[in-house]
């Protein structure tokens, strides 16, 4: 599935490209992080965005869980991710201010167990995403943004075996499939360049 790394360092660049090069005024840089995926087992994840007009801004974002813990019935828990996302999100007031709505496309590597299921899942998902939200101003550099989104694709590699190991479980469910999942609930700390 390295090309599907490929595609999204090649969607991020774009990004990138696209935010340098725009010249608006008032154009502002933001970074962000939600402190409810840290939550969700040491999850590590930013955001950056900008705005490049009064009602849009563009973001490129990432997410990283690479822990392992056990329980104290040894059990596992593991969350493990790696992906990231391009986005953008329309403010109808003001960037950075009040409600939004946004669209992305995502990739996730992933390899999950005792978190929904009993069973370890691993795989790859690639996909796009809708989400919505409302931003508090608090200050004229900080912001903390409430927001909900879900996103749907296609599971690629996807394995699911009875057990939390490979070598000693048996495999239960492969191959591709379509999804739909509830994705980044936020309470995010947003700092305003």
């Amino acid at each position: 599935m390295k090309n599907f790394g490929n595609i999204f360092k090649g969607l991020a660049v774009a990004l990138l490209l696209m935010c340098t090069s725009h010249v608006a005024e008032a154009q502002h840089w933001a970074v962000s992080t939600n402190t409810l995926g840290w939550m969700s087992l040491g999850t590590i994840n930013a955001e950056t965005s900008v705005s490049v007009g009064r009602h849009i801004t563009l973001n490129a974002g990432f997410a990283a869980n690479p822990w392992q813990m056990y329980t104290p019935t040894y059990v596992n828990l593991k969350n493990r991710q790696y992906g990231g996302h391009v986005g953008m999100r329309y403010w109808p007031w003001h960037a950075y201010s009040e409600w939004w709505v946004g669209a992305k496309a995502q990739y996730k590597n992933f390899e999950q167990v005792g978190i929904l299921s009993s069973n370890l899942m691993t795989g790859d998902a690639v996909g796009g995403g809708l989400s919505g939200g409302y931003t508090f101003m608090i200050s004229p550099h900080f912001n903390v943004d409430l927001g909900l989104g879900i996103w749907g694709g296609r599971l690629l590699k996807y394995r699911e075996y009875e057990g939390n190991a490979p070598v000693e479980s048996k495999l239960v469910d492969v191959g591709p499939r379509n999804f739909v999942f509830l994705d980044n609930v936020m309470l995010s700390l947003v700092y305003i360049f």
